[in-house]
């Protein structure tokens, strides 16, 4: 077998290792409790190594302001966890993306708007 064959099949049995043995992690919707944000995080395996990132911006018309960031580690339970950090934040429009990863792997940010009234 030719070295470019050997090479493309250990690549090919790579990718279905990491494939096998995902983990996924998704945040829920996000919610204003008045005194900090609160959501959260299904994983269908326990992470206690998940490093959690939240970063909040206001929209301000066609642009966004960053209003608060926070990175921390964040044991993950399998099922679900739910997630509470303190934040002031006056009424508005909101973004929300919220950042998980474990180890050297990172999962996709996930986005959430929210309006507090």
């Amino acid at each position: 077998m030719r070295p470019t064959g050997v090479l493309v099949i250990g690549m090919i049995l790579l990718a279905a290792s990491e494939v096998s043995g995902c983990i996924s992690v998704y945040p829920g919707d996000v919610t204003y409790t008045g005194s900090g944000l609160r959501f959260s995080i299904q994983s269908n395996e326990p992470v206690p190594d998940a490093v959690l990132e939240v970063a909040v911006f206001r929209e301000a018309g066609l642009s966004q302001v960053e209003i608060f960031r926070n990175a921390d580690h964040m044991p993950l339970n399998a099922g679900e966890t739910i997630v509470t950090l303190p934040v002031s934040l006056k009424p508005g429009k909101y973004r929300c993306f919220i950042y998980t990863s474990s180890g050297t792997r990172r999962f996709p940010a996930v986005i959430r708007d929210f309006e507090i009234t």
